[in-house]
């Protein structure tokens, strides 16, 4: 790999990891469709993305954790809802990945793009209002969210993190237990990828990965220091301008 190539890739997963450990969505979403327009072929993108993000997520969930963001801990407050999650995710990543490579992607990132859209409008239609917690919520969540996951390498963080703030799950617990689950979630895909023969390119995923893993303290901190509301309204927009360009990017 060109020098050049690899600090673009860097930089670029430093800025996306950055946004992920911060809001709990991003670095999939957005590094996915940007490697592809950079030349990266989509066969060794996806495998690459979500093992990187297994380190990084679980680099994120454990600072997430140290500070106090959320509570992570087996008697912890965060750990079932975290559980629970990672639960759901079983099936929904083990779908995705039987049909990853047989399945038209457009008419599914589509779909994608316009529950994240959605997602993002109800978090700010609701942010000042707690919508009743229930685990089968939860469980429903996991499995969309994961096999969008395994099939694209990204859309997870907007899902899960928007609908834990919609069923009055903290903004800053939401983005550490989302870590902790996605990075579960990409650890049973990454199995499975590889279990299918799928290939690991690594002199993409190098770059990738010390540019991801760097970033997280900086954006767990950041996190730390924010206002819940303000949380709230950054999750709801980000998670809406991440539908949009989700939905541009299947029309264009």
């Amino acid at each position: 790999m060109d020098p050049l190539d690899a600090l673009i890739i860097f930089a670029l997963c430093f800025v996306c990891e950055l946004v992920d450990s911060g809001l709990g969505m991003g670095y999939g979403t957005i590094l996915t469709p940007a490697l592809l327009l950079l030349g990266y072929d989509a066969h060794d993108i996806v495998p690459t993305v979500l093992l990187s993000e297994l380190l990084s997520g679980f680099a994120a969930a454990f600072f997430h954790n140290e500070i106090r963001n959320v509570a992570l801990g087996i008697r912890g407050r965060d750990f079932w809802p975290a559980l629970i999650l990672a639960s759901g995710s079983v099936l929904g990543v083990s779908a995705g990945v039987v049909i990853a490579l047989n399945l038209p992607k457009d008419a599914l990132n589509a779909s994608v793009g316009i529950i994240i859209l959605a997602s993002g409008f109800f978090v700010l239609l609701h942010s000042r209002r707690h919508i009743e917690y229930r685990r089968w919520k939860m469980v429903v969540l996991a499995i969309v969210a994961s096999f969008n996951k395994a099939v694209s390498g990204g859309g997870y963080g907007p899902l899960v993190t928007s609908g834990q703030v919609l069923s009055g799950v903290s903004g800053k617990a939401s983005v550490g237990i989302t870590s902790f689950a996605e990075a579960f979630t990409c650890l049973l895909a990454v199995s499975l990828f590889l279990a299918k023969g799928e290939h690991m390119n690594w002199l993409l995923f190098i770059p990738m990965c010390v540019g991801a893993l760097l970033s997280v303290p900086f954006s767990v901190f950041i996190i730390s220091v924010t206002r819940e509301h303000l949380l709230k309204l950054v999750i709801g927009i980000v998670t809406m301008i991440m539908g949009a360009l989700t939905v541009l990017k299947v029309a264009s």
